[in-house]
């Protein structure tokens, strides 16, 4: 039991993704935000994501384990110059190392940087970033240049994180569906931002997991982080007569690092955060070998910042 007390002790306290604060349990009542923007390369994208939240405490309790909880909504936005999201976001966290939460989102393409693009196979079907760029230069009155087209995207989410000592181990898992006008005779589509060729009206899953040094004063980390996605694909989405497999998981891993400007619980403007992430892919159709080298990594740079709007006594 001292060992378990020694352990829920020194858990992390103060990440972006939970917003726990360092010194205290939350509040009451509490309105937050995080913003995130962020660029790649392999594949290209460039990124805002923004949350707004309402969160109510479920119960007050001193222990570290039990403190950070609560329950709250607010609204999800993720912009590209590819394609916009906006809609609903609910959270719920019981203990302070496990919360869950889902957003339902409108999605709109815009028909920018060669997507929208589908296509009728699973398995066969060619979603390589070659075969996306060449049907982007087709005349938009070709039936395989890309197209505008709208929908609708559910997330259901879980994160897991927890810090022992200076080392951190945090996981991120999301299942994903979504719902889009295709063009006629296509059941896949490519979706950018996870690299996946995603079954339409289906699930896909996409996690990462992070082990991770952090100082203890939080403005240092530094480690490797872990990704995987798989969709799970039904019988509609392969062409009729041919085989259903699915040679489109992906999984690539890589040093991740960062850099904290300043921590300051309740602050208005808070964890302003630089990261710098470069991971090379293990398993992938055409990154691995097939359309470009392996040795190339994904490469992605972003900051992010988060705050409170709702002001609340600090303990001393």
């Amino acid at each position: 039991m001292r060992a378990l007390a020694l352990f829920f002790a020194v858990l992390t306290s103060a990440h972006a993704s939970a917003q726990m604060l360092n010194d205290q349990g939350p509040p009451q009542h509490r309105i937050v935000y995080r913003n995130t923007v962020g660029g790649r390369i392999n594949p290209l994208g460039l990124l805002y994501e923004g949350r707004l939240m309402y969160r109510f405490r479920l119960f007050e309790s001193s222990s570290l384990a039990l403190r950070d909880n609560f329950i709250g909504a607010g609204v999800a936005l993720s912009m590209s110059p590819a394609f916009g999201n906006a809609g609903a976001y609910v959270e719920f966290q019981p203990l302070s190392v496990l919360g869950f939460w889902a957003s339902y989102v409108y999605s709109r393409y815009f028909r920018t940087f060669g997507l929208f693009q589908s296509y009728p196979s699973a398995s066969t079907s060619d979603f390589s970033d070659v075969e996306n760029s060449r049907r982007a230069a087709l005349p938009r009155t070709d039936p395989l240049s890309n197209y505008v087209t709208d929908g609708s995207q559910l997330i259901i989410g879980a994160d897991f994180q927890v810090k022992f000592w200076q080392i951190l181990l945090r996981s991120k898992t999301r299942m994903i569906r979504a719902d889009y006008a295709l063009r006629e005779g296509d059941t896949v589509y490519y979706e950018q931002f996870y690299d996946v060729l995603a079954p339409n009206r289906g699930w896909y899953l996409t996690e990462d997991v992070d082990l991770l040094w952090q100082r203890s004063d939080s403005r240092v980390f530094a480690g490797a982080r872990y990704t995987g996605t798989t969709a799970f694909y039904s019988g509609r989405q392969y062409l009729a007569g041919e085989e259903q497999t699915n040679p489109n998981s992906m999984h690539r891993v890589g040093p991740f690092a960062g850099y904290t400007f300043k921590v300051e619980d309740g602050a208005m403007f808070n964890n302003p955060t630089v990261f710098l992430l470069a991971q090379w892919w293990l398993v992938h159709r055409y990154r691995t070998g097939a359309m470009s080298t392996q040795a190339l990594p994904l490469i992605s740079i972003g900051f992010q910042f988060t705050g409170d709007l709702l002001p609340f006594q600090k303990k001393n």
